[in-house]
Formats: structure tokens, C-alpha cells, sequence
């Protein structure tokens, strides 16, 4: 498939969740909320980051000692260019597990309350939504970015453009270590679990509620 043909497909799929009057194919306050969910799996997530647009407002220009900004600085959304093709959002630690590498992670992606993807890594989160946040159009164009990292970046930014809170909640999986010993050699080594998790707790999702998450584009990334 040539880079073209990846960003024709890619804008067709977003066509699943967003029309072309952008608005969203599925009604928000229908989505469960992170609350009854945590009441049907019997566990608590923790909100460890918000999704807030890519403008000067949040970020501020970087600053020398000397308070003079930096040659090389971000380039910023404007949310007035139809056109803009760069990163129009980006995220913000509200927790210190949002750096947490100790652990993999389950995560949650909410809006207003409730939920519309759960997902996966097994890296630290921070590192994972910047991998999302690089989901731009341009990176379509160029052949540079997945598909799943464009479609949820065009429906983060969607839901803020219409006030909406965009919000990440976590759940830690511990990694599993264990002692192996193979051709003449014992050791210690690190076996993932969070894929099976995450098969695990959107399978309770869609037995509970009829159907998986609106934006699980795809499972156990």
C-alpha cells in the first residue's frame, strides 16, 4: 500500500467516528462512566493525565537563565486554520504515575466521565499518549503515523473543540518476574502480562455493557 493509499484509508476510518459535519457517530452520555465501571470490576483507576490542546496556553514558549526564548521552540496549534495538519493536542501529568516506569499500564480514555477506549503498555503512559499526540494529518500524509494514533488524536481534539474534559485514567499491572534456567544458564526475567489484562477487562467491559469501548479501534497494542 503506497503512503497515499495509507492516508485515504486512514481518513476513511475516521469516518467511522466522526461525520462530516464533525460530530461524533456516537453519543457521549451513552458511554459508561469511569465510576460504574470501577464498581463492576471492583477496583479503583486513577486519573494520572488530561489531554489539553497544543497552543501557548499550556505550553509556554521554553526560556533560557536569562529569560530569553529559546531558537527551537514547539510549533503550536491554531485552532482558527482549518487547514493546520500539525499536532493539535497534546498531555499533561496530573499524577506522578503518568512517568511511573516500574510498572506496564492499563489505561482509560474519557470523556466527560465517561469512557470511550481502554487500552494498553507496557512502557510508562506519558511515553505511550505521546506516541498518540504524534498522530497528526501530516504524519498521515508522510506514511509516518498508525492509524490508530490519528483517529484517536482527531477525536481528542474534536472532543475539546466542543468543552469537553479529556482525561486518562490508569490501573498498574505489575510486571511478572521469574527465575528460568536454560542451557546451562539461571536467570531472572521479565514476562508481560498487560495484554492479557486488557483482553481480560474489555471482555468484562463488553459483558456488562453490550459492546466494546466507541474508540477501541484495536486491542492489545
Amino acid at each position: 500500500m503506497t503512503k497515499k493509499n495509507t492516508s485515504i484509508e486512514a481518513y476513511k476510518k475516521l469516518g467511522l467516528y466522526i461525520d462530516e459535519n464533525d460530530k461524533f457517530k456516537f453519543i457521549i452520555s451513552e458511554q459508561p462512566t469511569v465510576e460504574d465501571f470501577e464498581k463492576v470490576i471492583n477496583d479503583n483507576f486513577t486519573l494520572v493525565a488530561k489531554c489539553v490542546p497544543n497552543t501557548e496556553e499550556f505550553f509556554p514558549p521554553k526560556l533560557k537563565i536569562n529569560n530569553e526564548p529559546y531558537a527551537v521552540q514547539r510549533e503550536y496549534y491554531n485552532p482558527a486554520d482549518e487547514n493546520y495538519d500539525g499536532k493539535k493536542v497534546d498531555y499533561q501529568g496530573v499524577d506522578d504515575s503518568w512517568t511511573d516506569t516500574d510498572n506496564e499500564w492499563l489505561y482509560l480514555l474519557v470523556y466527560d466521565g465517561r469512557i470511550v477506549k481502554i487500552g494498553m503498555t507496557i512502557e510508562c503512559l506519558m511515553k505511550r499518549f505521546g506516541s498518540y499526540s504524534c498522530g497528526t494529518g501530516r504524519a498521515m500524509e508522510k506514511g509516518s503515523a498508525s492509524t490508530t494514533n490519528f483517529i484517536i488524536t482527531e477525536c481528542n481534539a474534536l472532543a475539546i473543540s466542543k468543552g469537553m474534559k479529556v482525561e486518562i485514567y490508569g490501573i498498574p499491572v505489575k510486571k511478572q518476574k521469574v527465575e528460568v534456567s536454560v542451557w546451562g544458564v539461571t536467570k531472572i526475567i521479565t514476562l508481560s502480562a498487560v495484554r492479557e489484562m486488557e483482553t481480560i477487562l474489555t471482555t468484562i467491559f463488553k459483558d456488562k455493557y453490550g459492546k466494546k469501548p466507541v474508540l477501541c479501534v484495536q486491542e492489545g497494542k
